[in-house]
């Protein structure tokens, strides 16, 4: 038995798969052998790289933290707001007290404030009720 050659343009193989040639092209991947494990210093620092925008998150993460410990420590730091308190008589309204205890302030404000830091939902308020007043 003789074998026969295909000379066809459309059924012959390319170069690189030819039988008998090595297929080599430049610029893919190829196979390397594994190298043994190494626990020196140089590669466990390029085991961690952080990326630019790694260290961007990173930076602006502490400065958020450093300034909201600068703010807290200021606010701890700067001047104690003096609170009063006030008792209820019997016949006084939220209204009334605010007016007198906080006469520099709007009204309605001054009646906010005092429901905020007493933390009252409503305006009722009963005889004998202590209630602490802000300081403007």
């Amino acid at each position: 038995m003789s074998t026969a050659t295909l000379d066809h343009p459309v059924l012959a193989l390319p170069a690189a798969l030819r039988p008998g040639r090595a297929a080599r092209r430049p610029g893919h991947l190829r196979l390397v052998e594994p190298s043994a494990p190494t626990t020196t210093r140089e590669s466990r620092r390029r085991a961690l790289r952080i990326t630019r925008r790694g260290r961007l998150a990173l930076t602006s993460s502490l400065t958020l933290v450093v300034a909201l410990v600068v703010a807290s420590v200021i606010g701890l730091l700067g001047p104690a707001g003096a609170t009063t308190s006030v008792v209820v008589e019997p016949g006084m309204t939220l209204s009334q007290i605010a007016a007198e205890q906080l006469p520099d302030v709007p009204l309605s404000q001054a009646i906010v404030d005092i429901q905020q830091v007493n933390r009252l939902s409503t305006t009722s308020v009963a005889a004998g009720q202590e209630l602490v007043i802000p300081s403007r």
